[in-house]
């Protein structure tokens, strides 16, 4: 809990947003818009309520969880000997972070993973999402806001709302966290126009302004119209599940820092390169820790705060939907979603639980399992699944169990659409026929993979439309190869020779020669840029067969294998647009899949400002029901505008999903006790749960 939202929020590499979403579970006649006609001094004022408080019976309809393994059973040994010494959580990562500027993280190219997991517990936002049942609940903020209400101020019209924060709130160094560091931090958005997750969560297209009403009372002001002057609504994307999780940082720690860059030049780029170079010294941080060194290529290292507001509150769900805390700072507590009586579901107490938390820093995924199978550490961080070998030598070294939950995250691979022959449909859905996932994922990955045909997983059951076009499911070698080539004719691609199959149709006994565009010009040699085996071997041994697949149907395509930081780097490239073709990644996702508007919208083209659409993909149709998305107040609508924009992209094909893996945590319990163990996308999601996790 008290996690921060997108980096799916957005996360690159399994890459973002943290969003939950609690009332999405619910088919509640109550969660539907109401609207409601109040006087307020002989005018009429229309106002919004999303339902703040939803019975949450159902709230299992959310998500569903895979408890394939849950608790691995061990044999009895011994538990390793332990240093006497303060506790410290002991953790390992095996890629470097790429910054601990969190500008830069949460806006920049230093958005990956990686930086996630050690920026974590850094920051804190005005709403957060409650454990496993996924509420929506007050953390900063002191309550639910108000309804947004139409008004007109000075003139002009705006949807309002106001919310209080909570009062005794410090961050580390002393100094109160009040209504002005928030205000702060949503002027600085706009004003150097900052994108990628930051942008998602300040949308200018809604956003006007913050005033801190008072040190703990802001008022937010949302533009009433678009930019073409048709009147719009700040939906649960915008408001509730946007701004209200943007993290906060320092106004007295960054103003200074702002100021000189805006001053120093004009150029925004060039303010953005200024910002994400700072270097945090000191940076006060109201998340639970504190930064105290990293050494690249080492560890990384975080000391407890000890003014953390929230540490020692209590936290308990009840079985009657009912979710309460009980802060021993305040001595008070406060419960929603019902009266806290009856049967307890979950308790727990909130750390920071350890002095300090080191992440060591491994060269690959081999190193890193062999440190904790060896007692090094007591959690890895693995974002990218474990293979049979992997899970083997986990589940035979002694002392360790693994929680098995399904995941919220999707590998892929993206199109460049500026360039052709990307940006032509019929070659992007011959490129989806001819790629056999359940071939790789099943036979060569031994079912350590999961085929994924949409852009939200199966796992996020309630926002998971199974009923997408599946380019190439069920189909032979024979029948994709047919269908490829009559796909990529339609559009006007012609052949020297086509391809053709064996007589016993397993595979291609001549590869398709001259393929030409439409336009009479040879198809370019292609690049697929995609991690290494020794970072991934499971989006590596895709790559090869996907290199393998064009070719045979005269597409000379190429797989390069490279660091992980490097294919970011390419992505957040300036030349971005001339110089990549396609490239396997993939998010992290958000529960509230309002990424399905950020990755593709043409507005988050790097070209039209930033943001993750690195591939370009521009289309009128698909912009206008995003922007619907970001529109709904209510959660009915939402899914079904989701459920229409997923059918969309898996027809159209911007990226071509490709597979996601069990989320498998590994970790040694005589050294680390969680709360809990069962949530879509595991105790990794949850942070590896710092500030919940006893170390013992």
């Amino acid at each position: 809990m008290f996690a921060i939202r997108k980096l799916a929020w957005i996360t690159l590499a399994l890459v973002s947003s943290f969003a939950a979403l609690s009332v999405a579970c619910s088919q509640d006649p109550d969660v539907v818009e109401v609207i409601k006609e109040v006087p307020v001094e002989k005018e009429v004022v229309k106002t919004v309520e999303v339902v703040k408080e939803v019975p949450v019976d159902r709230i299992v309809e959310v998500v569903k969880t895979v408890e394939v393994v849950k608790e691995v059973p061990m044999e009895p040994t011994p538990a390793p000997a332990v240093m006497a010494g303060p506790p410290i959580y002991q953790m390992g990562i095996f890629e470097e972070p790429i910054t601990r500027n969190f500008w830069n993280y949460y806006g920049g190219p230093g958005g990956s993973v990686w930086t996630k997991y050690v920026m974590d517990g850094h920051a804190d936002s005005l709403f957060a999402y409650s454990d496993q049942r996924f509420d929506w609940i007050p953390s900063l903020a002191a309550d639910f806001p108000t309804p947004l209400i139409e008004e007109t101020v000075g003139g002009e019209e705006f949807w309002t709302t106001e919310v209080s924060m909570l009062e005794g709130v410090q961050w580390s160094d002393g100094e109160e966290l009040n209504a002005d560091d928030f205000a702060f931090t949503v002027r600085t958005v706009m004003d150097l126009q900052l994108g990628s997750s930051w942008a998602s969560a300040v949308d200018p297209a809604f956003v006007d302004h913050v005033e801190a009403l008072d040190s703990h009372r802001l008022k937010i002001f949302f533009k009433t119209e678009d930019a073409d002057g048709s009147p719009q609504t700040p939906g649960l994307s915008v408001w509730q599940f946007g701004l209200g999780f943007m993290p906060i940082l320092a106004e007295h720690y960054w103003a200074p820092v702002v100021e000189e860059i805006m001053a120093a030049s004009a150029d925004m780029e060039k303010r953005h390169e200024a910002l994400f170079a700072h270097v945090p010294d000191g940076e006060p941080t109201a998340g639970g820790f504190v930064f105290d060194r990293w050494e690249p290529g080492a560890f990384y290292e975080k000391d407890t705060d000890p003014s953390y507001y929230f540490s020692g509150t209590v936290i308990t769900q009840y079985a009657n939907g009912a979710y309460a805390e009980t802060n021993p700072n305040t001595g008070q507590t406060v419960a929603h979603y019902g009266e806290p009586t009856g049967e307890k579901l979950l308790e727990y107490t909130v750390g920071p639980h350890s002095d300090s938390s080191i992440f060591s820093i491994y060269g690959n995924q081999d190193a890193a399992i062999l440190a904790l199978a060896n007692g090094d550490i007591d959690f890895v961080f693995n974002p990218l699944g474990l293979e049979k070998g992997f899970l083997d030598r986990v589940r035979s070294a002694p002392d360790l169990q693994v929680a098995a939950n399904a995941n919220n995250g999707v590998r892929y691979l993206g199109f460049n659409t500026r360039k052709p022959p990307m940006n032509i449909r019929e070659f992007r859905q011959a490129v989806a026929t001819v790629i056999d996932k359940e071939f790789v994922a099943q036979t060569i990955l031994q079912d350590a993979a999961l085929p994924v045909y949409s852009m939200v997983p199966e796992g996020n059951l309630f926002w998971h439309n199974a009923d997408v076009p599946k380019f190439g499911q069920g189909m032979t070698r024979a029948e994709r190869l047919s269908k490829a080539v009559e796909l990529l004719k339609s559009a006007g691609f012609t052949y020297e020779e086509e391809p053709e199959i064996s007589e016993d149709g397993n595979f291609v006994s001549r590869a398709g020669r001259g393929l030409k565009m439409p336009d009479g010009s040879p198809v370019p040699d292609l690049t697929l840029l995609a991690p290494s085996a020794g970072y991934d071997p499971m989006r590596s041994t895709f790559a090869i067969w996907i290199e393998r697949w064009l070719n045979d149907i005269g597409i000379p395509a190429r797989a390069n294998l490279t660091g992980f930081n490097v294919i970011v780097g390419e992505l957040f490239s300036d030349t971005v647009a001339e110089d990549l073709d396609m490239w396997i990644l993939g998010w992290s996702l958000s529960i509230f899949p309002d990424y399905l508007e950020n990755f593709f919208h043409s507005r988050h083209a790097p070209e039209n400002g930033a943001g993750y659409n690195w591939g370009g993909y521009a289309s009128p149709e698909f912009d206008d029901l995003a922007i619907g998305l970001l529109s709904e107040t209510t959660i009915e609508g939402a899914r079904d505008k989701a459920f229409s924009l997923q059918r969309f992209l898996a027809e159209d094909l911007p990226y071509v999903t490709l597979f996601t893996t069990p989320k498998l945590d590994a970790f040694r319990p005589s050294r680390v006790e969680f709360p809990y163990t069962a949530s879509l996308g595991g105790i990794e999601a949850q942070g590896g749960m710092q500030q919940e996790a006893v170390i013992k």
